[in-house]
């Protein structure tokens, strides 16, 4: 009889022991897991604290560059007296418009702007005596 309570109490702490190495498998499992899901989520914040740092780079530079001054051109006046002595030797609109860095359409009112002030000059010089 005794030995029957030894061998039951056997069993009962070895289901005891079972029961416990089972949960104890499932926290390793579970703490595996998380590690995982941390790891995950690291990388995940790291890609994003580098587009973010890469996005506001790129908004500074464009503040900056926005900021200064795109063409170190002299006055209209210059500028009218370029066009026009690139257009008196031939050159094509276009090549001019791309020289300047502006459109054909303001070579062109350049142009209009010389062309006009050729015949106010020529206005004023008959008036003379």
């Amino acid at each position: 009889m005794i030995l029957t309570y030894v061998l039951a109490a056997m069993a009962v702490i070895s289901a005891l022991q079972l029961v416990l190495l089972v949960r104890l498998a499932r926290r390793v499992t579970g703490a595996e897991r998380m590690h995982d899901r941390l790891a995950h989520f690291s990388e995940a914040l790291s890609l994003l604290t580098d587009t973010t740092e890469q996005g506001l780079a790129n908004v500074a530079a464009g503040l900056t560059a926005f900021g200064t001054k795109t063409s170190t051109r002299g006055t209209t006046r210059a500028t009218t007296r370029r066009i026009v002595s690139a257009a008196t030797k031939g050159r094509p609109v276009t090549a001019i418009a791309a020289d300047e860095s502006i459109s054909e359409s303001e070579i062109r009112l350049h142009l209009g702007l010389d062309a006009a002030a050729r015949s106010t000059e020529a206005d004023h010089g008959a008036l003379r005596v």
